[in-house]
């Protein structure tokens, strides 16, 4: 059968009248769930923390002893039996510590508000360390027109505002502003430079790749870092850098209106038009003068002369005749030799 090994028990009241358990004495309260161990002189408490209501409690009389609320009023707190009282040991929330918060130094992450420097909640004062102002001084100086609400189309401080309409106009004015004095590098790459010069413009041509692709005939700027594009205006005129040539947008491409030298072309008379680098002058050989390769030679005689004033042709009606019905030649008529 087996056997059942039962130690002395009774309440915690019992066990106080009982007085001290003898050295390795053990006592069990049966209404605290408290194990006291005796040594002769007193008794101390062994085992798990006692729990249960704060209205449960037992009175404080042995130190050391801890109890645990689990449940009802002050659910969660700790308890520490001191021989006299219980004492708290846990803090649940700020209410719980003694101390302010003025006993806290501020740290690298975090800092201190004054109170004088709260209303309602909300800090009232705004500071870069040297100066501070009020909620109040702030919203006196945003709600103040005179200091920087006020339209101002002729003032160029930082603190007038601009219409929208002078914005405009001012934007304008810039993009304007490259269209007579303008350069551009050149008008043929089809690849933007490697390594732009702040300012540096270009023509863009067909065919352009990267960041200037789908931008053919576009003024390009090289502004801050980036391309700024400018979409020409009939009349624009840019300076070609490398063709030392001046070109103009009609509305459909970039034509050439100046440069260093004029063109022109001269068959049946003399016409031409257009600009160029070169004079090409075509003269039909015949009637007087002879063409051999690139040189004109000139022989005197026949009413005409050749001195180091150039050349003359002397002509009157009666010796040299414009004969309209034989191929618009000059012919020579009668000549009077005249008398002695």
């Amino acid at each position: 059968m087996a056997q059942t090994i039962q130690v002395k028990r009774g309440t915690r009241a019992e066990l106080s009248t009982y007085g001290t358990l003898k050295a390795g004495e053990m006592g069990f309260c049966t209404d605290t769930k408290e194990i006291y161990i005796g040594d002769g002189t007193s008794n101390s408490m062994v085992g798990r923390a006692l729990s249960g209501p704060e209205a449960s409690r037992p009175a404080a009389a042995s130190v050391g002893r801890l109890y645990y609320v689990s449940s009802g009023s002050n659910s969660g707190y700790l308890y520490f039996d001191d021989g006299a009282a219980w004492r708290r040991v846990n803090a649940q929330k700020l209410t719980d510590l003694t101390g302010t918060v003025d006993d806290i130094a501020d740290g690298t992450t975090y800092a201190k508000v004054l109170k004088a420097d709260i209303t309602a909640g909300h800090p009232n004062k705004v500071s870069d360390g040297t100066n501070t102002k009020t909620a109040a001084e702030i919203k006196t100086h945003i709600d103040d027109a005179t200091k920087h609400r006020l339209i101002n189309d002729t003032g160029t401080a930082i603190t007038d505002l601009w219409s929208a309409q002078k914005i405009k106009n001012e934007i304008e004015l810039a993009k304007h502003n490259i269209e007579p004095q303008a350069s551009v590098k050149d008008q043929n790459l089809t690849a933007p430079p490697a390594s732009p010069v702040e300012g540096e413009r270009y023509i863009i041509p067909a065919g352009a790749t990267g960041v200037w692709a789908g931008k053919t005939n576009q003024v390009a700027e090289y502004q801050s870092a980036v391309w700024v594009y400018y979409v020409p205006v009939v009349g624009w005129t840019a300076y070609v850098d490398d063709e030392q040539k001046i070109y103009s947008w009609n509305g459909t491409a970039w034509v050439r209106t100046g440069g260093a030298l004029q063109t022109i072309t001269a068959g049946n008379g003399l016409t031409g038009g257009g600009q160029a680098d070169a004079v090409t002058l075509n003269v039909g050989a015949g009637n007087g003068i002879t063409v051999s390769a690139d040189a004109i030679a000139v022989t005197a005689g026949k009413g005409i002369t050749v001195d180091a004033a150039g050349v003359a042709a002397n002509v009157d009606g009666s010796s040299i005749v414009y004969d309209a019905g034989n191929g618009n030649r000059l012919t020579v008529g009668s000549i009077d030799g005249g008398t002695f």
